[in-house]
């Protein structure tokens, strides 16, 4: 496997391409679904235009609105996928009703890149019911479990440097710091791993896109 936790900076996908793991001019499907929960979402667009500035060709993925076997068709032909950040409730939540999250399993297991930003990270965990205390399950009043990807066994913490969430991250770390294991990661970081056991930091600068 090979899977890159991002918090914000999407720079660090860069060494994937560095390693030969991508071409330079790879296609990466992009599933901008957690962000579908916010009234605007601009961070998605932010995340996108940062991607297109690296060279990749993005294939939307857009769970909310298309049909299930138009998604699978598009999962099948892509290089690595790129999951953005937002709501982790909702976006699991979209994964099932569209019948995505067991085949998304078994390809990043085969082989596929995995590259999940905030919520797209969160995401990866055994359970993604400790994000209950940073994000809101309301957004998904349909999801009937917690279960996340399962491909990781720790929690990666994003966007630990902002002070806005700063009451809300003591509180999380607190209440769950005995009970899983915690990776934090800064806006300009990213976690790798390749065996969802070990990682390591890398730095992940932010690019400017104005």
């Amino acid at each position: 496997m090979y899977i890159l936790c991002l918090s914000k900076g999407v720079e660090a996908i860069k060494r994937a391409v560095d390693e030969g793991q991508l071409p330079t001019n790879a296609r990466l499907g992009f599933i901008p679904t957690a962000g579908d929960a916010y009234e605007n979402p601009y961070f998605v667009q932010e995340s996108r235009t940062r991607l297109e500035m690296l060279g990749f060709e993005l294939v939307e993925l857009d769970l909310t609105n298309e049909a299930s076997y138009r998604l699978s068709e598009k999962l099948g032909s892509v290089d690595g996928v790129y999951v953005a950040g937002g709501n982790t409730f909702y976006l699991l939540d979209q994964l099932h009703k569209k019948q995505l999250y067991g085949p998304l399993i078994n390809r990043v297991k085969s082989g596929l890149l995995y590259f999940g930003e905030s919520a797209g990270a969160v995401l990866l965990c055994q359970s993604i019911e400790p994000a209950k205390a940073i994000d809101d399950p309301a957004k998904a009043p349909d999801l009937a479990g917690y279960s996340g990807l399962g491909l990781i066994d720790f929690f990666p913490l994003p966007h630990v440097d902002r002070e806005k969430y700063k009451d809300a991250f003591d509180t999380f770390r607190q209440e769950y710091k005995s009970m899983i294991k915690i990776v934090e990661c800064r806006d300009d970081q990213a976690i790798l791993t390749r065996d969802g056991i070990t990682y390591e930091i890398l730095d992940s600068p932010i690019s400017s896109i104005s």
